[in-house]
């Protein structure tokens, strides 16, 4: 009797002493997660709120900045203070169309005299120089300055004032911003629901409140608000705690501009209310549990009273089973180990192997081009077989080592049916005539033609059901088929299957079809070339896709795959005979009207890509240019040769073009009559003015078009102009020379006399695959001068690229460096508009917008998209050029 006593009260009370310890843990560990949150929600808070009221100030800069250069300007044409009012006056107009009413018109001194965009006559003795708008102005020179902020004695309204010295040092342009927006952001202000915000100036002064009626008011001058100011100046950007009308509270700031603080008040027992809930919550639910434990202890005790027998028995067979369990356990997480451990082998292997592999596959191609012995070029066409075969391979296991590992994404874009139909039909049609099979396309003609999905895994799922059929099929047919199913106004489901009439499936090997690293009858199959991997990556990335894989089999007879899936309309047109759409063929190549031998042209870029495009459009031109790729090499060559034309990129790293342009002027360096023409990307209004503020002759933008660059050479070479070659006379002479100094040369031959690479033409079923995959096609023509041949080299050269400018962006990422992040995006931009990957070169240009900007979240948001399409791109583009 006392042993059972005994097996009751030491159990319970060492239960109850482990739950105390389990409560007192887990309370404290939720209660500094919890206050830990609670401070990062509040610190997120208050720099949204700060970054909200800085954007909204930026409108009223950006607006007074504008109007202050054209301002610039104006007095430098000599135009009178009446006509500068008149355009002040328009632009106060203009303001209160496109802002809100908070905007109140634009006013300065100009040539001592005082001019009002509102109309507003200044009193007699009113003297615009002593003002503080004006005072400020001066002493911030010739940046944008924030007057401190005063209270409007007619209306009672805080009224801000943000003013600029213009270029002269006397002018000053002001504009007035009333912060009634600004106190409809604080008076919404607070941590989800709780406390209220308030903003100051360094000076104390109230300039909105949650309580507006102290708007304008000394917050110092208020029951302890001087301590608190002073606390709030001294943490500038955090929180700290502070009693407040005799509560304790927390309090949010964050400086804004150096001149104000946001601020944050939330009591402490509103701020901490659920996590006191939560801790109370927790320890009654344990206290519960030990109840019921007490409960079950008690009752076990009673039952063991009257069958100890019985319950010995019991505790054995439950050791037993919880043995067994035990044991299971292990042996799984042993086996999941060693599976894991073989994945992360082979995923790591095959990314070193694909190295070497790129490398003989590359090798061997320069092979195939340039041999013209029969027995070499039969061997080299088994290498390429072999090597492609292993890189597919390869490519197998690292796709299916992403989905094991759960890094698989799924991006959804739009795509263009056709395209991705076509697509599939061109790579397998030819694998299956090369069988004798016959390959049947049923494409249901009221798919919508644009839909919304993964286009790249949806086209790798089908082409892997494809090419297994192909080849585990000798004779007969592969039927491809696509149909609609259910279908809303925004979202279709797509019915896909494969059909063949192959070797099939024993039923009792089904289970294994899905199983990685496994191939079905090994004994039939043991010819076929393949990892076991293709059906196991298929079902995995269908899952991503929230689909599933049917397949139904007969042993020797064929087998049917099909899968459901749901795909975005994007446009709900049908598709209609699919197969039948083809692009148009690429223009005919344009032709210059102007050829200016000897003269010397300089070219500056640090995208070889771009180098390569200006080498190949001033050929057509007579015109051997010398390339560098950096500002410093430019100063080294103007160092040493004269040029007519140096065509400088402004957007480089460690020097960029107005930089070098300005140390090339500070050193004598530019000669009268050579010409600085500024290469940019940035085509946007006002751009070709401040180039020429910058010191530059001229600017052309990037890419570059042939005519564009033909008004230019004929604009500043007139005097060596000579006229262009007859129409019927040929293409111009490409040109071979030696390098001069350190400036990089570009060899080009002859396009009819060369097996070279860059003599490859485009077939026109390239260039329609290009453009029903979104490229555009005209356009990188276009830039190519019209040459197909020299827009293939463009190709591969902005696809092989791609390995290396993703490990630029990812370094400058890893930085933090903006400014590097920048240049990178902007060479990407360019690159990706000459080869007509518009997609890669307008997401490019909003992440460059963004890291001038400093918008660090957008670009952490979306630079993985970028480096994702870029290499989708890169990848489709190799693909087609194979």
């Amino acid at each position: 009797m006392k042993k059972n006593k005994l097996n009751l009260i030491l159990p319970l009370a060492t239960t109850f002493i482990l739950m105390v310890l389990l409560v007192v843990y887990t309370s404290r560990l939720f209660y500094r997660i919890s206050v830990t949150n609670i401070y990062e929600v509040g610190s997120d808070k208050i720099s949204g709120i700060s970054a909200e009221l800085d954007n909204y100030l930026d409108t009223a800069k950006s607006v007074l900045w504008v109007t202050a250069d054209t301002v610039d300007y104006m007095i430098q044409g000599g135009y009178s203070n009446e006509k500068i009012l008149g355009y002040i006056t328009a632009e106060t107009e203009n303001q209160k169309s496109q802002f809100d009413e908070n905007y109140t018109g634009i006013y300065g001194c100009i040539r001592g005299e005082y001019l009002d965009g509102l109309g507003w006559e200044p009193p007699g003795g009113y003297e615009p120089t002593q003002r503080d708008w004006y005072i400020t102005a001066k002493e911030a020179g010739g940046g944008l300055a924030i007057v401190s902020p005063y209270v409007d004695a007619q209306t009672g309204s805080v009224v801000i004032s943000i003013c600029k010295q213009l270029a002269d040092g006397q002018n000053v342009l002001s504009v007035d911003l009333i912060t009634n927006h600004i106190q409809d952001i604080i008076g919404s202000t607070d941590i989800n629901g709780k406390g209220y915000g308030f903003l100051l100036d360094r000076n104390g002064l109230v300039i909105a409140h949650h309580g507006a009626d102290i708007n304008g008011t000394e917050f110092c001058s208020s029951s302890g608000g001087a301590e608190l100011f002073g606390k709030l100046t001294e943490t500038g950007n955090g929180h700290f705690e502070h009693e407040i009308d005799g509560k304790m509270c927390t309090v949010f700031v964050n400086e804004l501009m150096d001149q104000w603080y946001t601020v944050i008040v939330v009591g402490n027992d509103e701020l901490f209310r659920d996590v006191y809930s939560q801790l109370t919550i927790n320890i009654a639910t344990n206290a519960i549990v030990f109840m019921l434990m007490a409960l079950f202890y008690y009752i076990a005790y009673r039952r063991e009273r009257k069958s100890s027998l019985e319950t010995e028995a019991l505790k054995i067979s439950e050791q037993q089973k919880a043995y067994e369990a035990e044991i299971l356990r292990l042996e799984k997480t042993a086996a999941d180990l060693r599976n894991r451990a073989k994945s992360q082998f082979l995923a790591q292997m095959s990314h070193e192997i694909r190295t070497p592999i790129n490398a003989v596959l590359g090798m061997n191609e320069m092979i195939l081009r340039e041999t013209s012995d029969s027995s070499i070029l039969g061997y080299s066409e088994n290498i390429q077989t072999a090597g492609r075969t292993l890189l597919s391979i390869i490519n197998s296991i690292l796709d299916f080592s992403k989905i094991e590992d759960g890094k698989m994404e799924i991006i959804p874009v739009q795509y263009d049916t056709a395209s991705v139909v076509n697509n599939l039909v061109n790579s397998v049609s030819e694998r299956a005539s090369s069988k004798g099979l016959r390959f049947t396309v049923m494409i249901d003609p009221e798919l919508p033609c644009m839909l919304v999905g993964d286009e790249i895994r949806l086209t790798q799922v089908i082409m892997n059901l494809l090419t297994n059929a192909v080849k585990y099929t000798e004779r007969g047919a592969v039927v491809f088929e696509m149909k609609c199913g259910e279908r809303t106004d925004s979202e279709i489901t797509v019915c896909v299957s494969v059909k063949d009439t192959g070797i099939g499936i024993r039923e009792e090997d089904m289970e294994k079809l899905f199983e990685s690293f496994t191939r079905l009858d090994e004994t039939r199959n043991r010819n076929i070339e393949g990892t076991g991997l293709g059906m196991a990556i298929v079902t995995g990335l269908l899952e991503l896709m929230g689909s599933k894989l049917e397949v139904r089999s007969v042993y020797r007879k064929g087998s049917v795959f099909s899968f459901e899936i749901k795909q975005g309309i994007a446009d709900a047109k049908p598709v209609g005979d699919i197969l039948g759409k083809r692009s148009d063929p690429p223009e005919r190549k344009p032709e210059v009207q102007h050829r200016f031998p000897g003269a010397r042209v300089l070219v500056t870029d640090d995208n070889e890509l771009n180098r390569m495009v200006a080498m190949n459009l001033l050929k057509l031109f007579g015109i051997k240019p010398e390339l560098v790729s950096s500002g410093g090499e430019t100063i080294e060559k103007m160092q040493k040769e004269r040029y007519d034309i140096v065509f400088l990129d402004h957007m480089m790293p460690e020097l960029d073009g107005i930089e070098t342009l300005s140390i090339l002027k500070e050193q004598s360096l530019i000669p009268a009559g050579t010409k600085m023409i500024a290469l940019t990307a940035n085509a946007v209004i006002g751009a070709r003015e401040s180039y020429l503020k910058a010191g530059f002759d001229d600017y052309l933008t990037k890419p570059i078009e042939l005519e564009a660059l033909e008004e230019k050479l004929t604009l500043y070479l007139k005097s060596n102009e000579e006229p262009a070659a007859p129409a019927d006379a040929g293409e111009p002479e490409i040109m071979e020379f030696e390098p001069v100094g350190d400036s990089e040369v570009m060899e080009f031959e002859p396009d009819a006399d060369t097996d070279g690479p860059a003599a490859e033409e485009m077939t026109e079923e390239m260039l329609g695959r290009l453009e029903n995959a979104g490229f555009s096609v005209r356009s990188g023509l276009s830039y190519c001068a019209g040459d197909a041949a020299f827009y293939r080299s463009m190709l591969t050269g902005y696809a092989q690229s791609a390995d290396d400018r993703i490990a630029e962006l990812r370094s400058a990422l890893a930085d933090n460096d903006t400014k590097k992040y920048q240049v990178v995006v902007h060479a990407l931009k360019s690159a990706s508009k000459t080869v007509g990957a518009d997609d890669v070169s307008e997401l490019a240009r909003k992440l460059e917008t963004a890291a001038g900007s400093g918008d660090t979240g957008y670009i952490e948001q979306h630079s993985a998209g970028l480096e994702k399409l870029f290499t989708d791109r890169a990848a489709f583009i190799k693909k087609v050029l194979e």
